[in-house]
């Protein structure tokens, strides 16, 4: 009994150890991370006329959105390296990325960063719908299921050659705000024109796994019991592993996609503009549209954060590391 209680007593230590060098671990690459970032950055100052102070100004405010993504594109590459990330470009990744032959451009949609708006959009310059269609109206059950993605078949034997010369952007999101998003839209209410129930095939096993049984029906998970989930370690079930909450870099794979152009949700508005005018299709598709069912989700929200242990967040921490140190986010 006593071995027994000691070896119990070592693998909390250890694990405790283990938490505090993550943590460490963390601080420390997110701080040589930042240093570089605002190392690169150059400040000038020159004397400049007040006609010039107008253009300069209305110049810098259509180019930040590419120098964000230059500086996003920089760190990311500089984290990949930094943690030897090369993931091998397979199917998974392809079946993300959509393709406008037309225009030579690739979107990789990642779910819960305004991709049902991006598609809609996809819809209208891959000529899907009509050119004076009015793309905020387009079900999203078509949106979802109607257009193709660069696993096709028909472009096996050029997807390489696609790659490397088409135009390439892809849009990230904070990770909690982006889960949080999930489990509101998902888990916390219903959308009874989705053909997949979340509640039957992610909240049952939910309830079964934490509780021993399936009495709600998966209707009343907590937010805690989510993030424990989709959180655990390894590789994970289908039902873990779902694209609605997959870390970014498993689904885009920017580490080995070399994408010009990387937007962030925060500045949603801005940067999907910026895309549509470098794309050179802002005539044709006119204003981003808005989602037609939004879920606001914000890290700092009350009743969310809250509810989870200070292991469940070392947890969600350690699963989206990745996330985290590429795209730039806090950790709260």
């Amino acid at each position: 009994m006593e071995g027994k209680g000691t070896g119990h007593s070592l693998r909390r230590y250890s694990w405790k150890r283990l938490r505090h060098v993550l943590l460490v671990f963390l601080f420390v690459s997110l701080s040589c991370i930042s240093y570089a970032f605002f190392q690169s950055r150059q400040v000038y100052t020159v004397d400049v006329t007040p006609e010039d102070s107008l253009h300069i100004y209305q110049q810098e405010n259509d180019d930040e959105p590419k120098r964000r993504s230059d500086e996003l594109r920089t760190a990311m590459k500089r984290t990949c390296t930094l943690l030897n990330i090369s993931i091998p470009i397979n199917n998974y990744h392809l079946d993300h990325i959509h393709i406008d032959v037309n225009n030579k451009v690739l979107y990789c949609y990642v779910p819960k960063v305004a991709c049902t708006s991006w598609k809609r959009i996809w819809m209208k310059l891959t000529g899907v719908v009509e050119p004076t269609t009015n793309i905020s109206t387009i079900d999203r059950f078509r949106v979802h299921s109607s257009l193709p993605t660069l696993l096709s078949p028909k472009y096996k034997n050029s997807v390489k050659d696609i790659l490397t010369t088409y135009k390439k952007f892809m849009f990230t999101r904070h990770p909690f705000d982006r889960v949080l998003s999930a489990f509101k839209d998902k888990l916390e209410s219903e959308d009874k024109k989705s053909s997949y129930s979340f509640h039957y095939h992610v909240g049952q096993k939910i309830e079964m796994k934490y509780r021993g049984h399936t009495k709600a029906g998966g209707h009343n998970v907590t937010f805690s019991e989510f993030i424990r989930f989709i959180s655990e370690p390894g590789h994970g079930s289908v039902e873990q592993r779902n694209e609605h909450w997959l870390p970014v870099l498993q689904i885009c794979n920017p580490c080995s996609i070399d994408y010009d152009f990387i937007g962030k949700y925060d500045n949603l508005k801005e940067d999907a503009e910026y895309v549509l005018k470098w794309l050179g299709v802002s005539n044709l598709v006119g204003e981003f549209p808005s989602s037609d069912r939004p879920f606001h989700a914000r890290r700092y929200e009350k009743g969310y954060f809250d509810q989870l242990s200070y292991d469940e967040r070392v947890a969600f921490f350690s699963k989206y590391l990745t996330d985290f140190l590429a795209f730039g986010y806090d950790f709260l």
